[in-house]
């Protein structure tokens, strides 16, 4: 099968390559910077530089490929790309798009991210395709984010209160996203991915002490003071607001739950948040 990759750069989509590339499968490892395309380059990987909204470009990749997994960063014009690319999927004959949308995508949902992949999500129904929507809780990879301050003075602050999240390894995404690619099991489906338990960044600084073997604490800050530190730190009104309305939902209990999704569609369990630390978040931040 031969399998076009969109966002094949990022922290999903490059274990998304790497899975249907191991598997034996013609991948097309779409992205915009040449130097990060020639990381991933290996045997049954064909790396197109590609710019999301060049329908164009994005068509000509995707010629004789049988699936799109649809990945995209989350941008004020994400929508906006992703529909060029679903154009582009059509203009291909691409058969199947395998979504990688968000948590309870929704078009009254409580950020502008929420919003634009429920429209997302509309315009591939619409397209006629066949489709599944993966939902992917909060990332633990986002706790890279937090590495230097719990290296250096052991403590971390995100805007999520109290609230406890089903955060999920991004590598199970990935590995739910190469099955979904491959098998027809679960099209037309809209799946919400979670880790294997509901934990709040309190707990999280429990493990990472014990982990680490030195004090760690959670400060948690408000939505708001949040919204200012991102604003300006130069990352933009549109993604300070982001992380302030993600802050406030989380924090009121949005994403405390959990499903049997990822075992049901990769046949193992999610992985819990010690190994995600034991492999990659210890690593980074060393131990005393």
């Amino acid at each position: 099968m031969s399998v076009v990759v969109t966002g094949a750069t990022g922290t999903i989509g490059r274990d998304v390559v790497r899975l249907l590339a191991e598997t034996g499968h013609e991948v097309r490892a779409l992205g915009r910077s040449e130097a990060k395309l020639a990381e991933i380059d290996g045997p049954n990987v064909a790396p197109v530089a590609a710019d999301n909204l060049d329908t164009a470009a994005v068509s000509d990749a995707a010629k004789r490929a049988d699936v799109m997994v649809m990945i995209t960063a989350a941008a004020p014009d994400a929508a906006a790309q992703a529909f060029s690319l679903l154009s582009a999927a059509k203009q291909a004959g691409v058969r199947k798009v395998v979504r990688v949308s968000a948590i309870k995508a929704a078009p009254d949902g409580p950020t502008d991210n929420t919003r634009q992949h429920a429209q997302t999500e509309a315009d591939i129904c619409a397209s006629g395709l066949e489709y599944v929507f993966l939902r992917p809780s909060y990332f633990m990879q986002n706790m890279f984010m937090a590495a230097e301050t719990i290296a250096g003075d052991g403590s971390f602050s995100f805007a999520m209160g109290d609230g406890s999240i089903g955060m999920i390894d991004t590598r199970d995404i990935a590995a739910c996203a190469m099955h979904c690619a491959l098998s027809d099991q679960w099209n037309g489906q809209s799946l919400e991915l979670t880790g294997p338990e509901s934990i709040s960044f309190d707990e999280i600084a429990r493990r990472l002490a014990t982990a680490l073997k030195k004090p760690v604490s959670y400060n948690p800050i408000t939505p708001q003071a949040a919204y200012e530190f991102i604003d300006g730190s130069g990352w933009g009104a549109w993604m300070a607001a982001l992380t302030r309305d993600y802050g406030a939902a989380y924090a009121s209990g949005w994403g405390d739950f959990v499903t049997e999704h990822v075992a049901q569609i990769t046949g193992r369990a999610p992985n819990s948040f010690e190994r995600f630390a034991a492999d990659m978040f210890q690593p980074s931040v060393g131990s005393a």
